[in-house]
């Protein structure tokens, strides 16, 4: 049997302290306060954007922090996008 290694999980806090070191710089304060808000209501959609915004910053394709109004812009398209059309045929 394999027992758990303790380096995995020292590993995963590393890569999260590296990436929540990126999003502060990478997002304004409001923004952050708007992304920590939003946490409360919906937790996965944060984790998509937080995601996103550090793949964009390592890339090397944000180049200055994003205030809170880009961020709401970015947060439309996203959820947006998300949103499933439903349609329903009538049996009757």
């Amino acid at each position: 049997m394999q027992e758990p290694v303790k380096g995995d999980d020292e590993a995963k806090r590393r890569e999260e302290a590296i990436k929540e070191a990126v999003l502060r710089r990478f997002l304004e304060p409001k923004a952050r306060e708007r992304l920590n808000n939003l946490r409360l209501v919906n937790p996965d959609l944060v984790v998509e954007i937080r995601e996103f915004i550090y793949n964009l910053a390592v890339s090397g394709r944000l180049k200055k922090p994003l205030s809170d109004e880009e961020l709401k812009s970015l947060l439309h398209k996203i959820q947006s996008s998300r949103r499933r059309e439903y349609r329903f045929r009538g049996l009757w």
